[in-house]
């Protein structure tokens, strides 16, 4: 059904069908006259004349031409009669792409009259047989359907057999404008596609006389009419842009024509004689084409080369490390007042701030979370009382609250943060970033009061297994709460915000350097280690983790020869040494509480039907998972989310060359609404986004399995905790992870009436005999019957004989094994509610 035509556009459409009726009349007369070549080039006037008018008609032309569409359908079908018979080349071999001759190619190609007939079986067989004419008309044809790549390859073999003309260039570029980036083997993304044509050369020479003869015709010509990537060449089309009144795109276009050394010392001589703002004007289209720098001695700026040069090689999208050295040296080059001048000429936010001299400008837009401007901000000079610990701790609290950015904006700030470090660090004269974060987490560590004095009473602050801790005592007596006159002490407060950095500092150290060791088996050199040591959190946390020294030992910090590189074990490892669960128990029975998980994380090997796959694993494909919350997630650990045209909607870079890629289904984007799980691959190579991705997949038997095991954690914990499906959330690995901490506790704590089968805790009880499912904690009580166990205070107190050996917030984990510890101990329940529904089930035995 047509819609009616929105009155904004109303007068265009009717403006557009009067011209193309006069067009009719024109076809009419060379029909009647017999004129083929006339015919010829009226149908592409007609052909350009629908498409810009549908755009200026904003799209309300087309649907609304059908009527003079089918008096040109009869017009050309009357001067070139279709038939089936005429095969493929004789049907494309018409200028007016009538819905009778669609008809018959279709049914020639044996396929369904569709707007986009499949004609690359036909090109392919053109190809291979450098069928010159059938080439040219895959080219030239208005009812060709082939795509870009295509009409570049038949440009290239039309280039091998001697026949590429000036004809089928132009007309390829006329079609489509931007074919000259299949041309030079790039994508509108700014990423390689492939070698550039071997026809480039030649098809350069053809498109600079098609855009000569544009811009120097008698009329104005639009910018969407002129080829675009393959920059002009020559210094007339300088000159023209010099002179250009329209649309400055194609004068930028045209400014920045390839010249040679000669042409670009006569543009230089020709621009002494122009107004400085042509000067300008120009020097903006050459910095694009790299040569701006031979118009640096116009504004007096020659010495400034090469900051110029500093400059334009700091990238516009990402946020890399840039050496402050280089900018101090090519600034002093140039001078400091001529590097303010070509500053106004080509900002640069960075070599500004190396200097200061955008400081108000570079803070506002770290405050904002600018991804640049948070890298700038490292390197500010150290404002009038600013330490290098102000900057550091300004840099980790910024760190802190990109937390709660969107998915991929959070990865992307927290790589800025990185950087800025990078820069802070260059700006203390430290040499590696790493170094300059240790130095100053030393000083938050002792830089600050430990304890105090307030009369009788003395606080100290002191580092526990659970944190930063302080202890009021009187008389050498640890005081259970903290008296009001030491509570108003202003050193007591000192301490406790001395305590709240350590907590970060902790939280920081946690998260961020132990999670990783555990994660990739991260091995640590003595001397960093012992710069680790020196903090009370490295102290507290590294010697609770397990080690494996450079003679293959493994042991707890203290256990094995730190004199050299120590590497933490991750459990596939211990797995594949069969001592994980020994070492499970050894860590529970001596109350080592670890601060991430590690002899009890989750370990995931592959499966038969992986290895049977090879390169692809199915184990979470076909989960629903809420896209937000699954976008938190994966961004948390370190995944890229993408749009829905990429090949893979989520990639993570797993250490190498390998990256993690992951298959999606998404609706518009991810987090935008339910996201199903797809196949999971590792390729070697760097991922890119735009529909393509770069990389070889690798057979997951070749996956190192330290990164296979984090990789499926990682996805697991997605399933698990965004999936909207109850069944989703039964995660085995989390099952198999509780049973081995519940076998642990059942031996250290001699349970007799727990035992763990799969994935079921069985407690024989002196009431009733029950089963607790470890993923999801449900109670039943044999022979059948749930039991709900929701005690007031359930939850937020773990059971008392409950010992939980990791620091990670696994809250379930503890609800699910206390669980099976008040019902080994159920004689000494006393809650009503239980004790009702006991009754109830066991017919009134449980009293």
């Amino acid at each position: 059904m047509e819609h009616p035509v929105p009155e904004v556009v109303a007068d265009v459409v009717r403006e557009e069908l009067a011209a193309l009726r006069a067009l009719v009349d024109r076809v009419g007369a060379a029909v009647a006259a017999g004129d083929a070549g006339a015919l010829r080039e009226l149908a592409a006037a007609v052909r350009r004349r629908m498409r810009k008018g549908d755009d200026r008609a904003l799209g309300n032309l087309e649907q609304r031409a059908g009527e003079v569409v089918a008096e040109f359908d009869a017009l050309y079908d009357a001067a070139f009669p279709p038939s089936a018979a005429d095969g493929v080349a004789a049907l494309l071999d018409a200028p007016w792409p009538s819905a009778a001759r669609r008809a018959a190619l279709a049914a020639v190609l044996g396929c369904a009259d569709v707007p986009r007939l499949p004609l690359s079986g036909v090109a392919d067989r053109a190809l291979a047989d450098a069928d010159v004419p059938l080439l040219r008309l895959l080219v030239t044809s208005p009812l060709s359907t082939v795509g870009r790549e295509t009409v570049a390859a038949a440009l290239d073999a039309l280039h091998r057999a001697g026949a590429l003309d000036a004809a089928v260039v132009e007309h390829a570029f006329t079609e489509d404008p931007w074919l000259g980036y299949a041309i030079v083997g790039r994508t509108p993304y700014g990423t390689a596609a492939g070698p550039p044509a071997a026809c480039a050369d030649a098809v350069r020479a053809h498109v600079d006389a098609l855009t000569w003869r544009l811009v120097t015709g008698p009329g104005p010509v639009d910018w969407e009419d002129l080829p675009k990537v393959l920059a002009p060449q020559g210094l007339r089309f300088v000159r023209v842009a010099l002179e250009w009144r329209g649309d400055p795109r194609a004068a930028g276009h045209l400014g920045a024509a390839v010249l040679t050394d000669g042409e670009r010392e006569a543009l230089v001589a020709l621009l002494r004689e122009l107004p400085a703002e042509e000067q300008r004007r120009v020097f903006a289209w050459r910095l694009g084409v790299g040569d701006a720098d031979a118009l640096l001695p116009l504004f007096d700026l020659g010495e400034a080369a090469g900051l110029l040069r500093l400059v334009l090689a700091i990238p516009d999208g990402e946020v890399v490390r840039q050496d402050r050295s280089a900018v101090l040296a090519a600034v002093a080059a140039a001078g400091p007042e001529r590097a303010r001048r070509l500053l106004a000429l080509v900002p640069s936010e960075l070599v500004s701030a190396v200097m200061g001299w955008n400081r108000a400008e570079v803070v506002r837009r770290f405050r904002r979370n600018a991804l640049h401007g948070t890298a700038a901000y490292g390197m500010l000079p150290l404002d009038d009382g600013e330490t290098v610990l102000d900057r550091y701790l300004a840099l980790r609290e910024s760190a802190k609250k990109g937390a709660r950015l969107g998915p991929n904006r959070r990865h992307s700030h927290a790589a800025a943060v990185d950087v800025a470090l990078e820069h802070l660090a260059q700006v203390a004269g430290v040499a590696e970033a790493s170094r300059l974060e240790w130095d100053c987490e030393a000083r938050i560590a002792s830089a600050f009061p430990t304890e105090a004095g307030t009369g009788p009473y003395r606080t100290v602050l002191r580092f526990g297994d659970d944190g930063p801790l302080i202890e009021t005592a009187r008389n050498g007596r640890v005081l259970k709460s903290v008296p009001a006159a030491v509570r108003a002490d202003p050193a007591y407060r000192e301490l406790r915000e001395q305590q709240e950095r350590l907590r970060e500092q902790a939280r920081r150290m946690r998260s961020g350097l132990v999670e990783r060791l555990v994660a990739t088996a991260g091995t640590l050199p003595p001397q960093e280690l012992g710069r680790l040591l020196s903090l009370p959190a490295g102290a507290a946390m590294l010697r609770r983790l397990v080690w494996r020294d450079g003679h293959g030992s493994i042991g707890l910090l203290d256990d094995v020869d730190t004199t050299g590189p120590v590497s933490a074990v991750h459990p596939v490892e211990l797995l594949g040494r069969r001592s994980l669960a020994d070492w499970q128990g050894r860590i529970v029975a001596g109350r080592v509480r670890q601060p991430v998980k590690q002899v009890f994380r989750e370990v995931y090997v592959l499966t038969a039907a992986e290895r049977e796959a090879g390169d692809v694993s199915r184990r979470f494909a076909g989960q629903v998972v809420d896209g937000r919350t699954a976008g938190r997630l994966l961004s948390g650990r370190g995944w890229s989310t993408h749009g829905e045209y990429a090949h893979h909607q989520a990639t993570r870079a797993v250490g190498g060359e390998l990256t993690a890629a992951l298959r999606c289904d998404v609706q518009g984007w991810f987090g935008m609404g339910p996201v199903v799980v797809g196949e999971l691959r590792f390729v070697r190579g760097a991922p890119r986004g735009g529909g393509g991705f770069g990389g070889v997949p690798v057979p997951l038997a070749e996956v190192p399995p330290v990164v296979l095991s984090e990789t499926m954690r990682d996805l697991d914990l997605v399933v698990s905790v965004a999936g909207t499906e109850p069944a989703v959330r039964s995660s085995p690995a989390q099952a198999a992870s509780r049973a081995q901490v519940l076998a642990a506790l059942v031996a250290d704590l001699g349970l007799t009436r727990v035992s763990v089968e799969g994935h079921t805790a069985v407690v024989s009880g002196t009431r009733a005999t029950y089963r607790v499912h470890l993923v999801s904690g449900s109670v039943h009580v044999e022979p059948g019957g749930h039991l709900c166990v929701v005690p007031a205070s359930f939850g937020s107190s773990p059971h008392p004989r409950l010992f939980l050996p990791f620091a990670d917030e696994d809250r379930m984990t503890g609800i699910v094994l206390s669980k099976v510890l008040l019902l080994a101990e159920d004689e000494r329940i006393d809650d009503p509610s239980i004790l009702a529904q006991l009754r109830s089930l066991t017919g009134g035995a449980a009293g």
